[in-house]
Formats: C-alpha cells, sequence, structure tokens
C-alpha cells in the first residue's frame, strides 16, 4: 500500500491528543499535564500521562507509549494504515497518499470515472436495453441504479478517447484492460451488467461486470492493481460506513444484489467481500466502524461450511460475529423479494453468535453419542485456543461446557496444558521450527547440480539464513562452486553437518521445486523479520523524518511480501 503524505501526517499530529484518548480514559489535569487509568494493563492508581503539548503519551506501568495513532493502533487492535485513515476521517482530514505510486494511483482513478461515465450512458442507450431488463426483472429501480451507479458495457465500446488520455501503464495497471499478444489493448469487460466497487472514500477503485449471455465466470471484477486489492475491499464500504458507525453493527453477505436489496430495505450498513473468503484486513476494516457483526449465510450446507470456516478468521481477531442462516434455496435478496422485508427482520432478530451456534451444530450431530460428541467437541477445542482474550475465552468454555455436558474446570485445565505445552515447544525451539526452511533448502542443495545450485545462491542475500551453521555452509559452497562439478566431491570440506543434512529426506519428489519453496520461505521469514522490527520502531520513533522512512520501507516491505506469497500459490 501507498505511503500518507507528510502533510497529511502532519495534520493528524496536530490533533490535541488528549481528544483522541478521551473517549476511551478519563483524564485529570495534574500539573501540565493530563493522567488517567491506563488502558493497556489493570492499575488502580493513574500511572498514564498524556502531554498535550508535545503530542504524546506514557504509562509508567507498562511502559506504552507513543502519538495519537500509536494509541488507536493499541487500543482498536488497528494496523498503521488503518489507524491513520481512522483519525483523518473522524477529524475531516484529506486521506492523501505521497510519492509516484499516488500519482500512479491517481490516473488509474481517474481512468476508472471515465469507464464509469462510459457505462452509465450506455446502460440508457439501446445497446443496454438488455441489461436494464435484466435489472428491472430482479425489481430494481432508476433510484438502485442511480444509488449504486448501474451501467453497461457492451462488446463493441470505442475507448479511442480513453487511449488518448491515458498512457498504457495507466490501462494496462488499471486491471481493466490488457494487451493482447499482437499488442492490441482491449477491454476485461463486455457485454455486461456493471458495477462500480469503490474504496472506503468513495473512489471507484475496480469494477464487477455481471454476465449477462450466460458466459463464465458469471461474475469477473478488475484485477488488482495499485488502488484495488481484493482481500482489503468490502462492496459498499463507502455508503455503509455512516450507517455502521451510527448503529455499531453491520451485516455481512455473499452477493453484490443481496447488498443492494437490503441496502433498498433499510439495511444500509450492509457490505460483501469481494467474491473471497473474508480476510483479517476485512475484518479490521469493520471493527473500525461496528462493534457487532452479522453474517448472513444461505441454509445449505455450502453455507454452513462457510460460515464455519470463517469462524477462525474471527477468533484471531477477537471478535465473534452474529449469523443468520436462510432457508437453503435462498440468499437475501431473493428471500426478502419471496417472503418480504418483515420476514426477514424477524430472521435478523433472532441471530445467534456463529462459535455458540457451531458448537450446537457439532452436539446435535453426534446423537447422543458421548464418544462422537468428544470428537466434536476437538474442533471447539482447537478454536478456544485461537482466543487470546481471557474473558472471551472464558465465556466461550462456559458456552461449550454447557452445551457439551463437560465440566467446565475440566476444559480449563486441558486448555492451560496445551497452551503451556504450546509454549513450551515455542520456547525451546524457536530457531529450530520457524527456520526448518533453512536447513531444508540446505539439504536439496546435496541432491542438485552445481549450475542449479549456483542458480539457486548466487542472487540469494546469506545474511537472510538465521542458523549460523547453515549460513557458514552455503557460504563455503558458493566458494567452492567454480571448482568443483559435483557437492559430493567436496563433502569433507562442508563440515560434519553437511553430511547430515545430505542424509535429510526430501518432502517432495521434484527437489527443485522444494528448494524453490524453501528458498521463498527464508526471504518471507526475513522480510517480516524486518516489518515487525520497523513497526516497533514505528511505535516509539517520534522523529518526523524518521517516521517518514520507515512508512516508505514498510510500504516496500509489504509489497515484496504480498509478491512473495503470491508466488507461493
Amino acid at each position: 500500500m501507498a505511503r500518507f503524505t507528510s502533510s497529511m501526517l502532519e495534520q493528524i499530529r496536530l490533533i490535541n491528543i488528549a481528544s483522541i484518548i478521551e473517549p476511551y480514559v478519563e483524564l485529570r489535569s495534574k500539573g501540565r499535564d493530563l493522567w488517567g487509568l491506563c488502558p493497556f494493563h489493570n492499575e488502580k492508581s493513574p500511572s498514564f500521562k498524556v502531554d498535550s503539548e508535545k503530542g504524546f503519551f506514557k504509562c509508567f506501568g507498562c511502559d506504552a507509549k507513543g502519538d495519537g495513532i500509536t494509541f488507536i493502533m493499541r487500543r482498536l487492535g488497528f494496523s498503521y494504515q488503518d489507524a491513520a485513515i481512522y483519525l483523518a476521517e473522524k477529524y475531516g482530514i484529506n486521506v492523501e497518499y505521497d510519492g509516484k505510486e499516488n500519482i500512479h494511483s491517481k490516473d488509474i482513478l481517474s481512468l476508472h470515472d471515465e469507464i464509469q461515465k462510459i457505462s452509465r450512458k450506455l446502460f440508457y442507450t439501446s445497446a443496454g436495453e438488455e441489461a436494464r431488463k435484466y435489472i428491472l426483472d430482479r425489481s430494481f429501480n432508476d433510484d438502485d441504479f442511480n444509488e449504486f451507479g448501474i451501467g453497461f458495457l457492451a462488446s463493441d465500446v470505442n475507448y479511442s478517447a480513453v487511449y488518448k488520455m491515458f498512457p498504457k501503464d495507466i490501462l494496462y495497471n488499471s486491471g481493466f484492460f490488457k494487451e493482447s499478444k499482437y499488442g492490441a489493448t482491449y477491454a476485461r469487460f463486455f457485454n455486461r451488467l456493471m458495477l462500480p466497487i469503490k474504496n472506503i472514500t468513495g473512489s471507484i477503485a475496480a469494477f464487477a461486470g455481471r454476465s449477462l449471455d450466460g458466459s463464465n465466470p458469471k461474475y469477473l471484477n478488475s484485477a488488482e492493481s495499485s488502488v484495488f486489492h481484493k482481500g482489503y475491499t468490502l462492496f459498499n464500504i463507502d455508503k455503509a460506513k455512516d450507517a455502521m458507525k451510527q448503529s455499531r453493527n453491520v451485516l455481512i453477505v455473499e452477493g453484490y444484489f443481496d447488498v443492494m436489496r437490503l441496502y433498498k430495505n433499510g439495511f444500509k450498513n450492509s457490505v460483501a467481500p469481494m467474491g473471497t473468503a473474508l480476510t483479517h484486513e476485512q475484518i479490521g476494516l469493520l471493527k473500525r466502524y461496528a462493534e457487532e457483526i452479522t453474517i448472513i449465510f444461505d441454509g445449505d450446507n455450502a453455507g454452513e461450511k462457510a460460515a464455519f470456516r470463517s469462524l477462525e478468521r474471527f477468533a484471531e481477531s477477537g471478535l465473534f460475529p452474529k449469523v443468520v442462516f436462510l432457508p437453503q434455496t435462498d440468499d437475501p435478496d431473493s428471500y426478502i423479494l419471496n417472503y418480504g422485508i418483515d420476514n426477514f427482520k424477524s430472521l435478523y432478530d433472532k441471530r445467534e453468535d456463529l462459535f455458540i451456534n457451531m458448537i450446537k451444530r457439532l452436539v446435535l450431530s453426534a446423537k447422543n453419542d458421548f464418544n462422537i460428541k468428544l470428537s466434536r467437541y476437538k474442533s471447539v477445542k482447537d478454536m478456544l485456543l485461537k482466543i487470546e482474550n481471557l474473558h472471551i475465552r472464558d465465556y466461550y468454555i462456559e458456552a461449550a461446557a454447557d452445551i457439551f455436558g463437560l465440566k467446565k474446570e475440566n476444559i480449563q485445565e486441558e486448555l492451560a496444558a496445551n497452551l503451556y505445552k504450546k509454549n513450551v515447544v515455542i520456547n525451546k525451539s524457536a530457531n529450530k521450527n520457524l527456520y526448518l526452511c533453512e536447513i531444508d533448502f540446505a539439504a536439496c542443495l546435496y541432491h542438485l547440480p552445481v549450475d542449479i545450485i549456483d542458480e539457486l545462491l548466487t542472487d540469494m542475500n546469506l545474511e537472510m539464513i538465521n542458523n549460523g551453521e547453515i549460513r557458514s555452509i552455503l557460504k563455503k559452497l558458493l566458494e567452492f562452486l567454480p571448482k568443483i562439478s559435483d557437492t559430493k566431491d567436496i563433502m569433507h570440506e562442508l563440515g560434519s553437518q553437511f553430511v547430515e543434512l545430505a542424509m535429510r529426506e526430501i518432502a517432495e519428489d521434484n527437489v527443485y521445486n522444494e528448494a524453490l519453496k524453501n528458498k521463498r520461505q527464508i526471504e518471507l521469514n526475513y522480510l517480516k523479520k524486518r516489518q515487525n522490527e520497523l513497526i516497533d520502531l514505528m511505535r516509539t520513533t517520534t522523529d518526523k523524518t524518521a517516521q517518514v522512512s520507515i512508512l516508505q520501507e514498510l510500504n516496500n516491505l509489504t509489497k515484496l511480501i504480498a509478491g512473495k506469497n503470491k508466488d507461493g500459490e
């Protein structure tokens, strides 16, 4: 993601830090400073100091410290990016990005505005008649078309004016246009009903196109770009955020038309992911505005499985949603059309905690067989272990004990034993397990030709290797490569550990692929370690020049990590 402009960050830092903190901490004057009970640890006497003049807070009990952005990061669990945007929006500051990417991103957003004009114009011509009929038959009207900017793109759209306005790199990087093997530019969308996908500030970040001629895929989204990342984006977030602020809750549905139907019927706090499972980033985005999340799923097996799959991410985010399961053949759009909004509201009013619903269904599926019940309980235990907040964990332990008919104390003891074992393993073998990929990578090299080893090692920064012995072996190997035709020739030079590595079993039949996989993981470990170091540094540094530099490096690291993850898919 692009970094923020210095002027935007400066405006955020000019906000009186006391006004940022006071909604969460009762502050009292003592001299020129303000004091209160620290929100980050339990205490009876105030040790949390706020210096409004300098714009910083510090707790003398737990050593938490930083500026307004840091406070929001810690208090609300936001990333630096989310915390900055949250404060900018709250205090009416324009969200601005810096550097070359910002100019690039602005051009892509401008390009999307031009495409939207074309799409909206075509929707109301004879070419868009089929698209209008399709959407009218789904009981939407002109008000809905205008509210959501619905349009149409035919197969013979003339984009010549657009081609003149924007250079090719903008066209291709937008994710809307592609280049054919003959060098011609063409649009990825044609004969499709078009929906603009807007970011949180209301700019068009991407498009979704619904096929009208039966061609696949039925729905097509823009490719990812500098302004559009599926895992960070939610359909309708631009309009839903205000309703979420007022109600403090949000509805998550699967489809774009589900959102539109709910919005039309008063549930303006409705959003949908981009055809993928919810991500931690999307949950974090919703937590900015909502205290309660309700997921609406189809009542069939697929809907049930999708709901339970989402539980893990919610558990890790420290927030468990409510759930509504619709009849098997319906989604929110069809249910409201078939049974009316009042019946939907009745279902919504009976929404249930998703985790508790899962526990009940697991017990029901055991059919009173105690052994099967215990087997089902394992998945509940695994979920409980993911919950870090002790109060939330205790709440669900009590619920699980009651529904399964088990003793709460037994569950607590079992979880405590599991957590203890987990911590012992982590503490004992952090380097061994975390950097197992380094050992596996070195083991692969024994089985590969010298030229392939050279290819793998030449562009590799060996300082990424944490295991000192492995790093030493690889350095020696690089030194000897020009002089040998086989690694077996220098076994004695590389030491006894390389002999042990040579005897190690390789997980894959394709040793080269296994080596590449482990090399990628080594690089990822190094990048993530550096990323964490920079985040910690960002939380403590007060130097503005250093902050900008850190943000720039964090931005570059985020891109590199995303690229490595994508390569590994």
